[in-house]
C-alpha cells in the first residue's frame, strides 16, 4: 500500500541512526517497494559544483572512491536548479516490448537551499502509474528534510571541531617564541586542521628583501618538491602583488594553473601580516579527507577557516621575529655585525637535523682570517676589525639568501650551506674565490698590511653525520 511505503520512509528517515546508514535503507526500501530499479542520493558541492554519490543501491567495492562529476550541463543540474522533477520515458519501442523504462529525478531543498537529486531509474508496464510517481515524490520530500538537517549538523560539527583545534594550536602557537620551532608547529598544524598533504611558509629576508622558504612539511621527493616550489612561488606572486589569498581549487581547470597539474590538484595560500607589511606567507596543497586517497578541493569555507587559523600565526611570527632580533642583537658580533658562536651552533645542529629528515646534503665551510698589521701603528686594532668587515660583507655577498654566516672567533667566520646538491663542486669555489678577491682589495688598499686567507670544509653526509664530525673535518684549513 502507498501509504505504508511511505510511513516506513518517515520512520527509516527519522530514526537516530547515522545518516548513511538511514540513505542505505531508504534507498533500498524505495527500489524493493518499486519492484526492483537503481536509487541513488547525490548531494551537491557548491563550492566545486559536481554533484557526488552519497548512497546507491548500486553495489560498489569495499573502500571504492567517492564518485564525483561536474554538474554543468547535466540533468540533475537542471532538476535542481529549477526546483522541479524530471521524469524520462521511454518513447517509441519495440512493438514486441511490454516493458518500459522510466528514469525520475527528484531535486533535494531544504531551507531554499540546493542540496542535492534523488534519482530513481525503474522498469513499469506501461506508464508509471501517477499513484506511485505520487507516493515517491512525498518520500522525496522526507528525503529532503533529512538530507538538510544531517548536512547543517555534519557542518555545524565539522565547524565546532576545527575551531576547537584551531584554539588548542592557538595556544602553543602564541606561547612559542623560538622561530625554527614555531614555523614547524605552524606548518604541522595547518596541515592537520585543513586536511592538508602539503605545507610551505615563506617569510621576509629583511637584508635582501626576499621570501625565503623557511619552513616545509611534506612527504613529497626532490623533484616533486622543486615543482611545489614553484606553483607556491607563483601563487605568493600574486598574494605580494595585493590579492588578499589565492584559492585554486583545481589546477588542471583553472586558466594559468594547468602547468601545475602534475603537482597539486589544489592550494590555498594566505598572507602573513604584521607591523603593517606582509612578513610572510603559508600556502597549503592537496586536501585530503578522512578515509579518502584522492585529493579533493579546497573550498571557500577552508579558506575562511585558514585564516582564522593564521590569525594566531601572525601574532606568533611577530612576537618570535622580535624576540629573535632582540636575542641576535644581544649576540651580535659588534665589528661585523654578524651572529656568534652561539647562533651557529644553534642553527648547525637544526641543519643537520633537516638535512637527515629531507636526505639533502649540507656543506659546513670554516674561513680564518689572520691579518697582519705593523705593530707601530697606532691604529692597529682598528684596521683589524677594519679587515674583518670588509671580508664578512664578501662573504655575505658571495652566499645565497637562505645560507647562514657568523663570526664564530676572534679570526674565523662560519658558514652552513643547506642543500648543498652539488656539494663541493660549485659553491666552495665560488665563495672562496670572492675571499680571496676581497683580500687581495684588502693588500691593495693597505700596502703595509698582510691577510692571509685559509679554508677548510665538510659536507653532510659524505665527512660525518653529526656536527662534532663535520666542525672536526671542517676545521682542517689549508691556504
Amino acid at each position: 500500500m502507498p501509504d505504508d511505503f511511505t510511513r516506513k520512509a518517515g520512520e527509516i528517515l527519522r530514526s537516530a541512526k547515522p545518516i548513511e546508514e538511514r540513505l542505505r535503507e531508504f534507498s533500498g526500501e524505495l527500489s524493493a517497494w518499486l519492484g526492483g530499479g537503481t536509487v541513488s542520493v547525490l548531494l551537491f558541492d557548491r563550492d566545486s559544483e559536481d554533484f557526488y554519490v552519497r548512497t546507491s543501491t548500486h553495489r560498489v567495492t569495499p573502500g571504492a572512491p567517492e564518485f564525483h562529476f561536474p554538474a554543468e550541463g547535466t540533468l540533475e543540474e537542471l532538476s535542481l536548479a529549477e526546483h522541479r522533477p524530471i521524469i524520462l520515458s521511454e518513447g517509441k519501442r519495440p512493438e514486441s516490448s511490454r516493458k518500459r523504462g522510466t528514469v525520475l529525478m527528484f531535486p533535494l531543498l531544504s531551507s531554499g537551499e540546493p542540496n542535492g537529486v534523488l534519482v530513481v531509474q525503474t522498469v513499469s508496464e506501461g506508464e508509471f502509474p501517477e499513484e506511485k510517481l505520487s507516493v515517491v515524490t512525498d518520500a522525496a520530500v522526507l528525503l529532503s528534510d533529512a538530507v538538510g538537517v544531517s548536512l547543517r549538523e555534519e557542518s555545524a560539527a565539522l565547524r565546532m571541531t576545527k575551531i576547537a583545534a584551531i584554539n588548542e594550536a592557538g595556544i602553543n602557537i602564541i606561547s612559542t617564541l623560538d622561530l625554527t620551532r614555531l614555523l614547524k608547529l605552524v606548518a604541522t598544524s595547518a596541515c592537520l586542521i585543513l586536511e592538508a598533504e602539503t605545507c610551505v611558509i615563506r617569510l621576509l629576508d629583511v637584508e635582501t628583501g626576499k621570501y625565503g622558504i623557511r619552513e616545509y612539511y611534506g612527504m613529497k621527493t626532490e623533484g616533486e618538491q622543486k615543482d611545489l616550489f614553484l606553483m607556491d612561488k607563483k601563487a605568493v606572486t600574486s598574494v605580494l602583488q595585493g590579492e588578499p589569498s589565492v584559492l585554486v581549487r583545481d589546477a588542471s581547470q583553472e586558466p594559468g594553473w594547468r602547468d601545475f597539474a602534475g603537482v597539486a590538484r589544489t592550494l590555498a595560500c594566505v598572507p602573513l601580516h604584521g607591523d603593517g607589511e606582509v612578513l610572510g606567507t603559508v600556502t597549503i596543497f592537496d586536501k585530503f579527507p578522512h578515509k579518502t586517497f584522492f585529493p579533493s578541493s579546497f573550498t571557500t569555507e577552508d579558506l575562511a577557516t585558514f585564516g582564522k587559523f593564521l590569525k594566531y600565526a601572525e601574532k606568533a611570527v611577530v612576537n618570535a621575529i622580535a624576540y629573535e632580533r632582540n636575542d641576535r642583537l644581544k649576540n651580535l658580533d659588534e665589528t661585523t655585525s654578524l651572529p656568534t658562536l652561539k647562533y651557529f651552533q644553534e642553527r648547525l645542529l637544526h641543519e643537520i637535523s633537516r638535512a637527515k629528515r629531507f636526505q639533502r646534503r649540507l656543506v659546513l665551510m670554516i674561513c680564518e682570517i689572520q691579518a697582519h698589521v705593523p705593530a707601530g701603528s697606532r691604529s692597529r686594532a682598528g684596521r683589524a676589525d677594519w679587515v674583518m668587515k670588509q671580508v664578512a660583507k664578501a662573504i655575505r655577498a658571495s652566499l645565497r639568501e637562505y645560507d647562514i654566516v657568523a663570526r664564530i672567533s676572534e679570526a674565523k667566520f662560519g658558514m652552513i650551506l643547506p642543500e648543498a646538491e652539488d656539494g663541493k663542486i660549485s659553491a666552495i669555489p665560488r665563495i672562496k674565490k670572492a675571499i680571496a678577491a676581497e683580500a687581495e682589495e684588502i693588500r691593495r688598499r693597505a700596502r703595509d698590511a698582510r691577510v692571509e686567507v685559509r679554508f677548510g670544509h665538510a659536507s653532510f653526509p659524505e665527512d660525518g653525520d653529526d656536527h662534532e664530525k663535520l666542525i672536526f673535518k671542517s676545521n682542517i684549513l689549508k691556504n
